[in-house]
């Protein structure tokens, strides 16, 4: 029998073998990134392994000749140095995984022990050589995965460390810490509450905690897609960086709830949606996912980087630090971020209706409890009263009931002293594209415009015909969505208002046209 180490193949010519694979080798290092990207999707070197493993080292390689990366990359030697000084002369390793691990597995991957052993090798050393990274549980995985097609644990140690070390912001690779982590967590779930919303408002309604079913989502491609698409994922990844990702976990919901009748029967959310990833190849093919993945509406790189910046800011505003290294604030051991309170006094909604609205509100600011600011019962009806209590709120949910017990409301992105600081002889319309108006039964979001920087509003004369017209509002009148009809619209004694259709959200009237005014009341956002 035969060594199972032996190397075979190392007195032969394999270009001649194989010629068409050293025809590929030549096209990819004499391709444009651009033209990389297109192969990458197209699994131009999927086959055979070795071609992938060439593809890998050029693309990862090559990084460093178009963006920046960190001040010091570590390279082969500093991998056999801090190997020899973690374990020695010994071949394995008996230390603990790194704390950065949340789950503290090494993906099998068709690896194996000594793969195994070699993956914990290389993640102790990355965890030696980035200290500051206390937070990064997909890097098990990726470390798997680049093994595959690395020569060696220093070569893969020096790939991997590369994309650690990458520093563009507009083109992430890595979470490294908890606080970027959860950002994207809620990155995605912004992304998922414009292409997503079937599952979104089902999770929120059945009582299930909607930010633990979004905190797995990147742990869907790279701990529960079989091998075999986890490469193709890895294919375009390696060149189009974070945004990819957004991408296809967006995919496998939409593939989710379109081949489970029996969704809103569920009773665990995160087991189903794991089990349904790890069990995809029953559904779709791994070309058919990455073909659906890039038909997919998607933001902007540097609108992407805008919404992870405002929800990382929001959570340092909750009180997590670039230091903290799990799910609890550090002022309240025990109490998770996410902690919101639905249990305060309305007059209009029930806590379950509460929590759908809150579902549907960004990320950054669906992190605090609503507080009541404004009430009709207890402030009395008048847009003076209103507008005297909500100035100085950014953002704030509006709810209204109506003497038919019609539930309806709006999302406003924007502070309503905006309407008093333009010169202008009629309404001059503000807000954002996240403003939206819903009934507790129907959510309508307004996909026509994707900015997120609710500090710069975009505005519009009332005349103008763009899809910009969100918020209006005067001593006589409140406007909520004015292109081609108003979605909402209150008059100045809040005893009434109207619903029409309303192209700014492609929204049907909320209710019956005309309405009375039940109960109307506010509720910021923000801490």
């Amino acid at each position: 029998n035969c060594s199972p180490g032996m190397k075979y193949g190392q007195f032969v010519d394999w270009e001649k073998i194989d010629p068409e694979a050293a025809i590929k080798y030549r096209q990819i290092l004499n391709s444009s990134h651009q033209q990389l990207k297109k192969m990458g999707r197209e699994g131009f070197w999927a086959m055979p392994h070795t071609l992938r493993a060439k593809a890998y080292y050029h693309i990862i390689h090559s990084i460093n000749s178009r963006f920046k990366l960190g001040p010091v990359t570590p390279d082969r030697d500093v991998y056999y140095e801090l190997a020899k000084g973690l374990f020695g002369e010994q071949k394995l390793s008996t230390h603990p995984v790194p704390e950065y691990m949340e789950a503290g597995e090494i993906p099998r991957y068709c690896l194996n022990k000594a793969g195994l052993n070699s993956v914990k090798k290389i993640l102790l050393c990355l965890g030696k050589y980035f200290p500051d990274m206390n937070f990064c549980p997909i890097l098990p995985e990726l470390v798997s995965l680049i093994l595959h097609f690395s020569e060696d644990e220093a070569e893969c140690f020096h790939s991997v460390s590369r994309l650690i070390c990458y520093n563009d912001p507009n083109k992430r690779y890595i979470d490294q810490t908890f606080l970027t982590y959860r950002a994207s967590c809620m990155t995605f779930g912004d992304l998922a509450n414009r292409c997503c919303r079937g599952i979104r408002k089902l999770i929120a309604s059945s009582h299930q905690n909607l930010f633990e079913f979004y905190s797995d989502w990147i742990m869907w491609i790279f701990a529960d897609l079989p091998f075999t698409y986890a490469n193709r994922v890895l294919d375009v990844y390696l060149l189009e960086g974070y945004k990819v990702l957004y991408r296809f976990v967006a995919t496998l919901i939409l593939y989710k709830v379109s081949v489970s009748s029996r969704v809103a029967d569920v009773e665990d959310f995160r087991t189903d949606m794991k089990r349904f990833v790890q069990n995809i190849a029953r559904h779709c093919t791994a070309e058919k996912l990455l073909v659906r993945a890039f038909l997919i509406p998607m933001a902007t790189r540097w609108e992407l980087n805008l919404l992870f910046n405002a929800n990382k800011d929001s959570l340092m505003q909750k009180g997590v630090s670039i230091h903290q290294k799990r799910w609890v604030s550090p002022e309240n051991a025990g109490q998770s971020v996410e902690t919101v309170d639905f249990s305060c006094t309305s007059s209009v909604v029930t806590g379950t209706g509460m929590r759908v609205v809150w579902a549907w509100i960004p990320e950054r600011f669906a992190l605090f409890s609503p507080i009541r600011v404004f009430s009709t019962a207890e402030h009395g009806r008048s847009l003076a009263s209103f507008y005297s209590h909500v100035e100085g709120h950014e953002p704030v949910v509006l709810i209204i009931k109506t003497v038919d017990e019609e539930v309806l409301g709006a999302f406003l992105s924007t502070d309503v002293t905006e309407r008093r600081k333009h010169d202008s002889e009629g309404l001059t319309y503000f807000g954002t594209g996240e403003c939206f108006v819903f009934t507790v039964r129907h959510i309508l979001c307004s996909l026509l415009a994707r900015t997120h920087n609710s500090a710069t509003p975009k505005l519009s004369n009332i005349t103008s015909t763009e899809a910009s017209m969100f918020i209006a509002g005067s001593n006589s009148q409140l406007i909520i969505g004015g292109d081609g009809g108003h979605a909402l619209c209150l008059q100045e004694d809040l005893e009434g208002g109207f619903s029409e259709y309303c192209d700014t959200f492609k929204s049907n009237p909320l209710c019956k046209g005309y309405f009375k005014i039940q109960a109307l009341e506010t509720h910021p956002n923000t801490q």
